[in-house]
C-alpha cells in the first residue's frame, strides 16, 4: 500500500486524525507499549494473518525495513534489495509491508519497546513533522554515511525537510509535483455512454454530465463516480485539492499572502457543494459511505462506478490487485476546474520517505542501500512501479509504464505547483505544530458530515472549524514562546513574496 492507500499525511489543522491514527502529542509523549510481537504478526503486507513475519529491530542481523508501498513490493526486492544483497553477501535486507494505520500503530509500540525496524517511513504517524521526530530522537543522520548532497535529488533537499541543523536525515525518492484527485476513468464504460473520452471534463459542470451519462447508460448496474466517504481523511483530501482548483490558496488551506487559515473561504464551500451536487445528480455510487479508498477502486475496478479522483498510484495498484481492469481499458484527465479558467493545486515540497531509526546498529548499510533510490536507473524502475511520480520526473516518458501513468505524470507538470512550508522558513514552527491539538470536527468530518445529511450548513461549520483552528494556532505559539523560549509569531505563516503561478523554491526562501 503506497500513498494511495494511506490518506496523505494531514499537516496540522489540515485534516485530522484517521482510523488508529496517533496524536502528535502521542508520539511526542509516547503510548503504553503493547505486545508488539502478536500485533505485527496480524498486520503483515497488505493487511492479511501472517504467523511468519519477521522480527522487528534487525535480530539475527537481517535489516529491517517498514513501509507501506504495496505497488512497489517486487521492485524494491528486485531491483534494490536483492542487488545489494548480491553485492554484499553478509547482509540480508527482510522488508515488511503494512496498511498505513497499522503501519504507524507498529512503529509507534516498536519505539516504547526498543524495538524499531532500521529503516522506515512515517507513514500511519498521523501528519507530525518530520522535525519533531528528528528532535524527539527518533532518526539518525545519514548524510555523512553516504552522499546524498552529492546525488541526483541533492538540489531537492530543503532545511528543516531533510536537512536539520546542517545534517542529512533523509531525501525524496518522490516528485512533490503530485495530487490525489486525478480523474481515472474506465474507458469501456465511457465510451458505452457515448463519451468522447478524449474531450477532457475540464469543469465540474462537465464531469457532472459525463457521471450522469455513465450512470443513465447502465440502467442502475453501475455509476458516474464514486466518492469514498467512510474516512474523512480522504474527503479533507479531495477538498483541499477542489478548492484550490477553485482558486483558494494551498497548500494547507492557508492564504501564504496573510497567514490566515481559509477553511471559510468561498473556495473550500463551493467544494463541498460540488460534492453535494453529484449526490443530488444521483450519479454517486450509493455504497460510498461505507467505502476506503482501496474499497472504491475494488469497486471501480470491478466495473460499478465509471470515474474515480485518486492519485498517480493508482493504475499502480490496479496491476497489482485488478489487472483485468486495467486491460479493459483505463484512462486519466486533468483535474477539472469550476470554471474553464485554469487554477493551480499547490503541494509542498516532497518530504523525506524513509529514514533510518535512532536505534539501528545498521546504519551506514541502511544509507547505503538507500542512495542507491536516487540513481536514474533506480528512478527509472520507480516510475515503471506507477505508485508516486519519481522525483526524476523525466525518467517517467521513457519507463516501462502504462500510458495512463504518463499522462498522469505529465498533467502534474501542468496543474501542479511547489508551495512554501512555514518549517523551512522557521524551524521552530515545528514546535508549535506539534503543540497544536487535534480539534473535532475538522474539515474532513464536516464534510462526511455534509453527504450523508448530518448537516446542511456547509458555510456555518467552515467558519467555526476555522476560528476553532486560528485560536488553537495562536494558543500554541504563545504556549511555546513562554514554555520553550521558541523565537516564533505568526509573520512565520507569511510568505508576501509568494507567486501563486511559480513554485516557491530554495532561491524565494532566501529572498523572504
Amino acid at each position: 500500500m503506497g500513498p494511495h492507500d494511506r490518506i496523505p499525511g494531514a499537516r496540522p489543522g489540515v485534516a485530522g486524525a484517521g482510523r488508529r491514527t496517533l496524536s502528535r502529542r502521542q508520539l511526542i509523549g509516547g503510548t503504553t507499549a503493547g505486545a508488539l510481537t502478536a500485533f505485527l504478526a496480524a498486520c503483515t503486507g497488505g493487511g492479511q494473518m501472517s504467523q511468519r513475519s519477521a522480527a522487528p529491530g534487525g535480530s539475527g542481523g537481517a535489516l529491517q525495513w517498514w513501509d507501506q508501498f504495496r505497488p512497489l513490493t517486487k521492485m524494491l526486492q528486485n531491483d534494490l534489495f536483492t542487488p545489494y544483497m548480491q553485492e554484499h553477501p553478509g547482509v540480508k535486507i527482510e522488508r515488511r509491508q503494512m496498511d498505513a494505520p497499522d503501519l504507524g500503530q507498529a512503529l509507534q509500540v516498536g519505539r516504547r519497546s526498543n524495538q524499531m525496524p532500521d529503516v522506515h517511513s512515517m507513514a500511519g504517524l498521523g501528519g507530525v513533522s518530520p522535525a519533531a521526530l528528528v528532535s524527539e530522537g527518533w532518526f539518525q543522520p545519514i548524510g555523512k554515511l553516504a552522499d546524498f548532497a552529492g546525488s541526483p535529488v541533492g538540489d531537492l533537499l530543503y532545511d528543516g525537510i531533510h536537512r536539520f541543523n546542517g545534517d542529512i536525515y533523509s531525501f525524496p525518492p518522490f516528485s512533490g509535483r503530485w495530487h490525489d484527485a486525478v480523474p481515472w476513468y474506465n474507458s469501456a464504460m465511457l465510451k458505452q455512454a457515448g463519451i468522447d473520452v478524449e474531450e477532457e471534463p475540464g469543469t465540474w459542470d462537465k464531469l457532472r454530465e459525463y457521471a450522469r451519462k455513465v450512470t443513465t447508460s447502465m440502467g442502475g448496474d453501475a455509476y458516474g463516480i464514486v466518492v469514498p466517504s467512510k474516512e474523512p481523511e480522504y474527503l479533507a483530501a479531495l477538498v483541499h485539492r477542489l478548492a484550490m482548483t477553485a482558486g483558494a490558496p494551498g497548500p494547507g488551506a492557508i492564504d501564504w499572502k496573510t497567514g490566515d487559515y481559509v477553511y471559510d473561504s468561498p473556495e473550500y464551500v463551493q467544494a463541498i457543494e460540488f460534492l453535494v451536487s453529484l449526490q443530488k445528480d444521483k450519479v454517486v455510487h450509493p455504497a460510498s459511505a461505507s467505502m476506503g479508498p482501496r474499497d472504491a477502486r475494488a469497486r471501480w475496478a470491478a466495473g460499478q462506478a465509471g470515474i474515480y479522483l485518486w492519485g498517480a498510484w493508482f493504475v499502480g495498484g490496479l496491476l497489482v490487485d485488478e489487472p483485468e481492469a486495467v486491460e479493459r481499458g483505463v484512462g486519466v484527465w486533468h483535474i477539472p476546474c469550476p470554471e474553464t479558467t485554469r487554477n493551480f493545486v499547490y503541494n509542498p515540497p516532497q518530504p523525506g520517505t524513509f529514514w533510518v531509526s535512532s536505534q539501528s546498529k545498521q546504519a551506514k548499510t541502511a544509507a547505503e542501500v538507500m542512495l542507491r533510490m536516487t540513481t536514474k536507473e533506480f528512478q527509472s524502475k520507480l516510475a515503471s512501479a506507477m505508485d508516486q511520480p519519481p522525483a526524476l520526473v523525466e525518467v517517467v516518458q521513457e519507463a516501462d509504464a502504462h500510458a495512463a501513468y504518463k499522462a498522469c505524470v505529465a498533467n502534474f507538470q501542468d496543474d501542479v505547483r511547489i508551495g512554501p512550508v512555514p518549517e523551512v522558513g522557521n524551524p521552530a514552527v515545528w514546535q508549535v505544530l506539534a503543540e497544536m491539538r487535534d480539534l473535532h470536527p475538522n474539515l474532513g468530518d464536516i464534510v462526511q458530515s455534509v453527504l450523508t445529511g448530518s448537516t446542511t450548513d456547509i458555510a456555518g461549520e467552515l467558519k467555526r472549524y476555522n476560528d476553532k483552528v486560528t485560536a488553537e494556532r495562536d494558543r500554541a505559539v504563545q504556549a511555546v514562546r513562554e514554555e520553550k523560549g521558541a523565537e516564533v509569531d505568526l509573520k512565520a505563516w507569511v510568505f508576501a513574496n509568494w507567486d501563486p503561478t511559480k513554485d516557491y523554491d530554495q532561491q524565494a526562501y532566501a529572498a523572504r
